[in-house]
């Protein structure tokens, strides 16, 4: 694994993001911070400590090809319900020098277990996953 956890300030709010599979699927509603935190992180991996973190969305630009060149990279795919087709599935599968965190509600076709499954859940001013019930 890149990383176990992923721990940050930004504004108010503390994330404490921990990690407990190579693949993390990250569900919950519209609106519940899944594209803010994409945001975030866009900043965070400027930095020395979270340099590994590599992200895709909707607007990323030649997405599949620049995906399978991600070697030992904590990806980050925003919207990965509407990006992932079989290829991108399988390259997730058996590239196991990655890890990555996908925004999606459907796991079709990833190798994944139980403790894949996560939702963003705020507790005052902190953010953690937590398992999905």
């Amino acid at each position: 694994m890149i990383y176990k956890n992923i721990t940050f300030q930004a504004d108010s709010f503390v994330y404490n993001l921990i990690f407990e599979d190579r693949i993390t699927l990250v569900g919950g509603d519209s609106g519940s911070g899944k594209t803010v935190l994409y945001e975030i992180l866009e900043d965070l991996k400027l930095t020395d400590e979270y340099h590994a973190i590599k992200l895709f969305n909707y607007r990323s630009e030649n997405f599949p090809e620049n995906l399978k060149k991600c070697r030992n990279n904590f990806i980050v795919i925003d919207n990965a319900d509407i990006l992932l087709n079989d290829e991108i599935r399988r390259f997730i599968n058996f590239e196991f020098s990655n890890q990555y965190m996908l925004f999606s509600r459907n796991c079709d076709g990833l190798n994944v277990s139980d403790k894949s499954f996560k939702i963003l859940k705020v507790e005052g001013n902190r953010i953690t996953l937590e398992e999905e019930l």
